[in-house]
C-alpha cells in the first residue's frame, strides 16, 4: 500500500490560499463549502478537547472552543438577541481570528448561507455547510442553525470585503449602502442614479418613471441602468417626466456635475436608506451586512472608528433587530492597546456576539482537510501505533504525550512536524 491510499481526499488536489469575498458564484461556493473544515465539536472529556479547553474554553465568545463551538455561540447569541423586548440595541457581531485560522470562511459561508444561496445543483448552501460537522456534537450545530431560522424568515445577505469595494477612502456605512442598492436591483453604474430611484419610490413615481422609460428609451429600464450610459438615460427620462424642471435631456446630469455621493455621507441618512430600500423592495425580511476585514480599515484612522460606532448604535434604534453587522477582524476587542481604534469598538460589539477562532483550529484545520484518513484504513494506522508506541514516546519528535488518535489524524506526519511547518 502506498501512503497516499490512506487518505480520504486526494492529497496532490489543488487548495487555494486565501478565501475571496467578491468570489462568490455558485461554482466557487460550491468549492469553497466542500474543502471547509469545521473543527471541535468534542464533548467534555473527549482527548481531543484537550487543545481547545486550554486556548479558553469552549464559548463564551473570547476564544474558547472550535470551529463548531463558535458557530453554535454566534448563532445562539443571535437567537438572544432577537428574542429580546424592543429588539438588539446592538445588532453587531465581532468575528476574530489570526491570519489563516478561517474567519473569513467562516463569516462568508454564513453570510451566503443567511442570504439563501444556492449550489450548482440547486441544493441549498446552508445545508452544505451543515455537513460539513461531522464531530459527535453536530447536532447542536444543526438546532442552533434551525432555531436561528425559525426566527428570522427569508434573510438577506450583502457579503463583500470593505477593502476592496471602498471608494474614495470612505466610511463603512457608505459603502454598505452602495453594496445593498446593487443587491436590491438599484443602479451599480452610479449611486447618484440609485439615490435618485429610491426617491422616485418614496414619492410614488417609480411605476410612471419606468413607463416612460421604455417609451424614450426604447428598453426596459433593467437594462438600461445596467449599460455604461445609464446616468445620461436616467437624466432623459426626467426630462421626459418633468419638462418644466429639467429643461432639456441632461439638465438632471448638469445639476448632479462634481458630486459623488447622493445620499450624504451622515449616517442617520445611510440608515434612513436603508430602511426605506428594505420596506419597499424586501419588506418583511432581516439584513445581514457581511463585511470582511474591518479592524484592517478602522486600524489607525479614527474617524471610520467613530462612524463605525455611530452606524452600528444607529442600525439597533432604528431597525430594531431588523439589520445586522457581522464584521471580521485579527484582534479580539478585549485585548486592543491604546495604540489603535480597535479596542474602542468593545461597546459596540456585545461580547455575547464576539466570536475569536484562534491558532488551535489552523492545526486541526490542517489535520483534517490535508491528513484525514479512509475510514476503512483507520484500523490499520491503530494497529501500527499499538505497535510502534513505545519506541515513538522514545524516539519521536514531540511525542511524549502522543495518543492514539493524534497518530491517526496525522500520520505519516507527527505532532510536532505540523508546528514547526506553521
Amino acid at each position: 500500500m502506498q501512503i497516499r491510499e490512506l487518505f480520504a481526499a486526494d492529497v496532490t488536489r489543488d487548495i487555494p490560499p486565501v478565501v475571496y469575498f467578491h468570489e462568490q458564484s455558485p461554482e466557487m461556493v460550491r468549492a469553497e463549502v466542500s474543502e471547509y473544515i469545521i473543527t471541535g465539536g468534542f464533548p467534555e472529556g473527549d482527548p481531543r478537547a484537550r487543545r481547545y479547553a486550554a486556548s479558553g474554553g469552549a464559548g463564551g465568545g473570547s476564544g474558547g472552543g472550535g470551529i463548531h463551538e463558535q458557530f453554535v455561540h454566534l448563532l445562539r447569541g443571535v437567537t438572544r438577541e432577537l428574542a429580546k423586548k424592543g429588539g438588539p440595541e446592538l445588532p453587531a457581531a465581532w468575528i476574530s481570528g489570526f491570519y489563516g485560522s478561517g474567519k473569513s470562511s467562516f463569516t462568508k459561508l454564513l453570510g451566503l448561507a443567511l442570504d439563501g444561496v444556492a449550489l450548482p445543483d440547486g441544493s441549498p448552501l446552508e445545508k452544505a455547510l451543515l455537513a460539513r460537522d461531522d464531530s459527535p456534537l453536530r447536532q447542536e450545530l444543526v438546532d442552533a442553525w434551525q432555531e436561528l431560522r425559525s426566527k428570522v424568515e427569508r434573510p438577506i445577505a450583502v457579503v463583500f470585503d470593505i477593502g476592496g469595494v471602498a471608494r474614495d477612502d470612505e466610511h463603512i456605512h457608505c459603502a454598505a449602502l452602495r453594496q445593498l442598492q446593487v443587491r436590491l436591483g438599484y443602479c451599480s453604474k452610479s449611486n447618484l442614479v440609485a439615490d435618485h430611484e429610491l426617491r422616485l419610490e418614496k414619492d410614488g413615481e417609480w411605476d410612471r418613471f419606468l413607463a416612460l422609460g421604455r417609451q424614450v428609451l426604447g428598453k426596459d429600464w433593467s437594462v438600461a441602468k445596467e449599460e455604461e450610459q445609464a446616468d445620461d438615460h436616467f437624466s432623459h427620462v426626467l426630462h421626459v417626466m418633468n419638462p418644466d424642471r429639467y429643461r432639456d435631456p441632461v439638465s438632471w446630469l448638469d445639476s448632479r456635475a462634481g458630486a459623488r455621493t447622493g445620499a450624504g455621507t451622515s449616517v442617520r441618512e445611510v440608515v434612513d436608506a436603508i430602511e426605506a430600500m428594505m420596506r419597499l423592495r424586501a419588506s418583511g425580511r432581516r439584513l445581514f451586512l457581511v463585511i470582511d476585514e474591518v479592524s484592517q480599515y478602522v486600524h489607525q484612522d479614527e474617524a471610520r472608528m467613530l462612524k463605525l460606532q455611530s452606524f452600528v448604535s444607529e442600525l439597533g434604534q432604528r431597525l430594531k433587530g431588523a439589520a445586522w453587522l457581522l464584521a471580521t477582524g485579527q484582534q479580539k476587542l478585549e485585548e486592543e492597546s491604546g495604540q489603535s481604534n480597535i479596542g474602542k469598538l468593545k461597546d459596540r460589539f456585545p461580547p455575547q456576539l464576539r466570536v475569536h477562532l484562534g491558532t488551535t483550529n489552523i492545526r486541526d484545520v490542517v489535520h483534517k482537510r490535508l491528513l484525514k484518513k479512509k475510514p476503512e484504513q483507520v484500523s490499520v494506522l491503530r494497529e501500527l501505533f499499538q505497535k510502534h508506541r513505545g519506541d515513538l514516546k522514545l524516539y519521536g519528535y514531540g511525542c511524549d504525550a502522543i495518543t492514539e488518535e493524534d497518530f491517526v489524524e496525522i500520520y505519516p506526519m507527527l505532532p510536532g512536524h505540523i508546528d514547526l511547518l506553521m
